[in-house]
C-alpha cells in the first residue's frame, strides 16, 4: 500500500510524468523493497487507469497513463456521475444543514469569482477554490462508497487540470462561477433533480473546454513541463515522510 501510494501520488502531483516508464528493478531500489510489492502497486495502478501497457510489443514496460482527450472525457464524465448524485443527496438533507452547505458554498464561489477578477489572479488559488467548492457539496451527503469510488477517479481528472489550468482557468472562471450558482440555487430549493443536472452541467462544459484544449495543437506544447523525467527517490522520501 505505500507503494501504491506514493507512485500514485507522484503521478498525480506531476512528479512522475505521463510517459514515464515504470521499471521494477529500479523502483524496488528506490524504495527499498522487493519487486513484489512493486508488481502490485503497478497492477493496481493499471487497473485503476494511473498506468497502460503500450499495444504491439510484446514485453513493453508500463508507463505513466499519457494525457489524451478520449481519457478526459471519460474520467470528467465519471466524476460528474458520482458528484451528481452527491449534491441530489445533499439537496435532500434537513433544512439547517443543507443552508449552512449553501452558505458555504455561497462564500467559496464568491472568493472564487473576486479571484477570477484580480488583475494577475492565481491559477493555483482558483483551482484550488473550485476544488473546495465541490469538496463541500460532495461531502456533506455522499456515503464511504462513492467517496472511495471518487478516490480513485477525481485525482486522475485534476491531473488533467493541474496540468491545463494556465490555459483554461482564464476563459472559464465567469462560466464556472455561473454554473456553481446553479448549484447553490438548487441546493437551497432542495430540488435534488436540479442539483445533479447543474453539477453535470459545471463538469460537462469543463470537460468540453478541456477536451478542446487538448486537442488543439496550439496547445499540445502545455503538458510538455509534465513530461520530463521525474525523480522517484521525491516519491519515496515524501511517501517515507508520512
Amino acid at each position: 500500500m505505500r507503494v501504491y501510494r506514493a507512485l500514485r501520488d507522484a503521478i498525480n502531483e506531476g512528479r512522475l510524468a505521463p510517459d514515464t516508464r515504470l521499471i521494477e528493478d529500479q523502483l524496488a531500489l528506490q524504495f527499498r523493497v522487493s519487486r513484489t510489492p512493486i508488481r502490485d502497486a503497478i497492477q493496481r495502478l493499471q487497473q485503476e487507469g494511473y498506468v497502460v501497457t503500450p499495444d504491439g510489443f510484446r514485453h513493453a514496460r508500463p508507463m505513466v497513463a499519457p494525457l489524451v482527450d478520449s481519457d478526459a472525457d471519460e474520467l470528467c464524465g465519471l466524476v460528474a456521475l458520482h458528484e451528481g448524485h452527491a449534491a441530489a443527496a445533499a439537496a435532500q438533507l434537513p433544512t439547517d444543514r443543507r443552508l449552512e452547505l449553501v452558505a458555504e458554498l455561497m462564500l467559496l464561489n464568491e472568493a472564487m469569482r473576486k479571484e477570477g477578477a484580480a488583475r494577475s489572479p492565481s491559477h493555483d488559488r482558483l483551482r484550488d477554490l473550485d476544488a473546495a467548492f465541490h469538496h463541500a457539496c460532495t461531502h456533506a451527503a455522499a456515503g464511504p462508497r462513492l467517496l472511495a469510488l471518487l478516490d480513485v477517479i477525481k485525482p486522475q481528472a485534476e491531473r488533467y487540470n493541474r496540468v491545463y489550468a494556465t490555459l483554461l482557468l482564464p476563459k472559464r472562471i465567469a462560466d464556472a462561477a455561473a454554473e456553481h450558482d446553479a448549484i447553490v440555487r438548487a441546493l437551497r430549493a432542495g430540488d435534488p433533480d436540479a442539483a445533479r443536472r447543474a453539477v453535470e452541467t459545471n463538469y460537462g462544459h469543463g470537460a468540453a473546454e478541456l477536451t478542446h484544449a487538448i486537442d488543439t495543437p496550439a496547445s499540445r506544447d502545455a503538458p510538455a513541463p509534465a513530461r520530463r523525467s521525474a525523480s522517484l527517490t521525491l516519491a519515496k522520501k515524501r511517501s517515507d515522510a508520512r
